[in-house]
């Protein structure tokens, strides 16, 4: 990970600095080299003299101004009145080839007339900037006195940047791929050519051929066998050409074919006839009242469902604000004009006209018979309990229980049956309230956990997560379960997974222990967990909410007991409400 204090330098920066770094410690090697110098001098003055004091010695200064490398005859050379400079050379910053920089300039400095040693040695300095211009600076007065000897020196020093230039071993790496197309490579890797000095030309075609992805052009070059580049050239124009005009071709039908559609289309269209609404009957009954009020009525008394508004279609500036229909709600036409509205009240009033004939013992009989249910209310649903979680698998258990329902015989166990029963030694609570639900403690693997609520109306075994993550277990263990627990109005939690935890009921030496596949689900509730009917058909668990507790049989045939803690089932049971108040006031 990169720090953000110090970001990572790019690789011309690292260059120019290794260059800056290059230049300065040959400085410091000159300015050792003459202190050198001028110690041995002073000390040979100084045994001649006497010893002087070393604190008075001043170290030499750094000179700012820069030296004149060039020599006499370069330096009073007049520069021509109109010269001037290319100003599309980039300066070189000691990263790349230097070779490649002087022949650009040299190129530059001919188009524009200068042939001549000493405009080019009095122009070069002009393109060095950073590092190069640092080393500029620090050669000796009058060492250059010809162009050749700038070019040998610069490319000497800087010649260790030409390490990350490519070589040919690099066109190996250029590939055609399978979405790249021949054009495309053909570019790329003229590209990478241009930067690889002195290539050989059988190297250039060998590495072209095998960058070719497999197919038909690929074979006509092992083929054909270009042996130089300029026929591998006109191999590769030729199949360009061909794939250009294929494509063309292809364009071409796919819009000879769009327009074709379009004729078709437009020739089969039957012009559209404009929609116009027509009367339903022959004959409308007269009414005593205004249409407009009686259907005021009529919605206000809901016997009908008001129609949805329509979208307004005309001019709005043009439209006949005078005139209303208060049937839809829209202007332009009268409750008179509207034939949607004068159809609703003549079968309104057939309606009534049909059981005015059919007398009063017919209404006396409808009357006493009483209106079908409308829908039934079911209990929450859903998991494993239901018979899988597809609905193939719920419906090839419902078969399997019509088939198997009525047909077998209950099988005889080996242990006796035990009888469970509730009298009045029971009740355990002095409070007169004894509709609270049944909520106990169980143990589930080693740990205690309260607020368990029995239900005996539900399918599944619910551990809701925020337990889960109490009990500090891995989700690891949590296996996947795709599908939703369904409520009585239809509410659906998503279910996280499932998981099998060793739950135990009761205390040593009256317990049980089995184990129990819970269902984890991610949502708001006053309890830890609901046991519900199979967990309790597993236990072979008799809940009795009258008396506030659970009983199930144990070793030896004996029946334990757990009673419910009333002080917990209050406070859940309150919390419970609280959320629901909650959830109707955020209600809009």
């Amino acid at each position: 990970m990169t720090d953000k204090k110090n970001p990572q330098l790019t690789q011309a920066e690292l260059m120019a600095q290794f260059a800056e770094l290059q230049v300065e410690v040959r400085r410091i090697a000159e300015l050792s080299a003459q202190n050198n110098r001028k110690h041995e001098g002073e000390s040979s003055k100084s045994s001649a003299q006497g010893n002087t004091d070393p604190l008075n010695i001043t170290p030499p200064k750094e000179k700012l101004t820069l030296n004149n490398p060039f020599s006499e005859e370069i330096t009073k050379y007049q520069m021509p009145k109109n010269f001037a400079q290319p100003s599309a050379l980039e300066p070189y910053k000691g990263f790349g080839d230097p070779r490649a920089h002087m022949k650009k300039f040299q190129s530059m400095m001919f188009f524009n007339g200068a042939n001549n040693e000493p405009v080019l040695c009095r122009a070069f300095p002009t393109y060095l900037d950073g590092a190069t211009l640092l080393w500029f600076s620090k050669l000796s007065a009058g060492s250059i006195s010809s162009f050749e000897d700038l070019a040998r020196s610069f490319i000497d020093y800087f010649a260790p940047s030409r390490i990350y230039v490519h070589g040919s071993d690099y066109l190996g790496t250029i590939k055609q791929g399978q979405h790249k197309s021949l054009k495309d490579y053909m570019t790329q890797f003229a590209e990478a050519t241009m930067e690889i000095q002195d290539l050989d030309p059988a190297v250039h075609l060998h590495a072209l051929k095998a960058g070719l992805r497999p197919g038909k052009f690929r074979e006509t070059i092992a083929i054909t066998k270009p042996k130089t580049l300029e026929e591998f050239r006109e191999r590769d124009a030729g199949q360009m050409e061909i794939k250009e005009l294929r494509e063309a071709q292809k364009t071409n039908k796919q819009l000879h074919r769009r327009d074709e559609d379009k004729t078709f289309r437009s020739n089969n269209k039957e012009p559209k006839k404009p929609f116009k609404l027509t009367l339903k009957f022959n004959t409308y009954t007269r009414f005593n009242t205004k249409r407009e009020n009686m259907i005021k009525e009529i919605l206000n008394a809901k016997i009908v469902k008001p129609p949805a508004r329509a979208g307004n279609y005309q001019d709005q500036r043009f439209i006949n604000r005078s005139k209303h229909c208060a049937f839809h709600q829209k202007f332009g036409y009268t409750m008179d004009d509207c034939i949607v509205a004068k159809d609703l009240l003549e079968r309104l009033a057939r309606q009534g006209d049909e059981h005015k004939q059919a007398g009063p013992d017919k209404n006396k009989k409808e009357q006493t018979t009483s209106d079908p249910p409308r829908g039934i209310i079911s209990h929450i649903s859903g998991g494993y309990a239901g018979g899988g979680e597809t609905n193939s698998a719920r419906k090839r258990s419902y078969r399997a229980m019509l088939a198997i329902e009525g047909t077998l015989k209950p099988k005889k166990e080996k242990h006796p049956d035990v009888t469970i029963s509730f009298n009045q030694v029971d009740f355990r609570s002095a409070s007169p309230n004894l509709d609270d639900p049944v909520v106990i403690s169980i143990q589930v693997g080693e740990l205690l956990v309260r607020k368990t609520l029995l239900d005996l109306g539900s399918s599944d075994d619910v551990l809701f997560y925020s337990t889960f993550k109490k009990t500090k277990l891995s989700e690891k263990l949590i296996q996947p379960f795709s599908g939703e627990l369904i409520g009585f109005f239809g509410e659906r939690v998503p279910i996280m997974g499932h998981i099998w935890l060793t739950t135990t009921m009761g205390e040593i030496p009256m317990s049980k222990s089995i184990d129990i596949q819970y269902l984890i689900v991610d949502c708001y509730s006053p309890y830890n967990i609901i046991i519900r009917r199979p967990a309790l058909n597993i236990f072979k668990a008799v809940v009795s909410t009258l008396h506030l507790c659970i009983k199930f049989p144990v070793q030896e045939n004996r029946v334990a007991t757990v009673y419910a803690d009333h002080q917990e089932a209050r406070q859940c049971y309150n919390a419970s409400l609280k959320q629901i108040q909650t959830k109707q006031g955020a209600r809009p």
